[in-house]
């Protein structure tokens, strides 16, 4: 019997700029969806496997679409600060009849760096007519490209955790 292996232009995926692990109560209004995410970490192994050495700087990039402009927000305050922040990916997210996050396959919480926002701004005007009168509404989406140097990350699984340091 053949399985199938996803990828994760196959999963769905949101983010939150918090850490999930911290958080009391983890709402589904406050993740936005990643459209797409890159990153490369490569390590130097001994012959028995063993890692050694300094690991090469970590880019994470990422992409999400926001309906709210005001949700961008603190992803430009982290952008202006010349601190970390900590920044959860999650795989195939759970919500509960509350929108409280519930369960999740997999996931990825990531402290690091904003150095680059690049945007993409929509406003889309519909007219429509309803109830024999004509109403107008207007669909505003922002979408930002992030780019993360990471201080490390740490992936979440059904098991156990995995914590990678990048940056000490």
């Amino acid at each position: 019997m053949a399985t199938t292996r996803l990828y994760s232009n196959e999963l769905r995926v949101i983010v939150v700029p918090e850490n999930i692990l911290t958080m009391k109560s983890v709402l589904q209004e406050h993740f936005a969806s990643v459209e797409k995410f890159n990153y490369e970490c490569t390590r130097q192994r001994n012959n028995k496997g063993e890692v050694y050495g300094p690991t090469d700087s970590v880019l994470l990039e990422f992409s999400i679409r926001l309906n709210n402009l005001l949700d961008a927000k603190p992803y430009y305050e982290c952008l202006a600060s010349n601190e970390h922040f900590t920044f959860s990916f999650v795989f195939n997210a759970v919500f509960d009849a509350n929108t409280n996050l519930k369960d999740y396959e997999d996931g990825i919480i990531c402290e690091g760096y904003v150095v680059s926002i690049k945007e993409k701004y929509s406003n889309a005007q519909e007219k429509m007519f309803q109830g024999g009168k004509r109403a107008e509404a207007t669909d505003e989406q922002m979408q930002l490209s992030i780019t993360l140097l990471l201080k490390s990350s740490t992936y979440l699984g059904r098991d156990k955790n995995i914590i990678s340091e990048f940056i000490q």
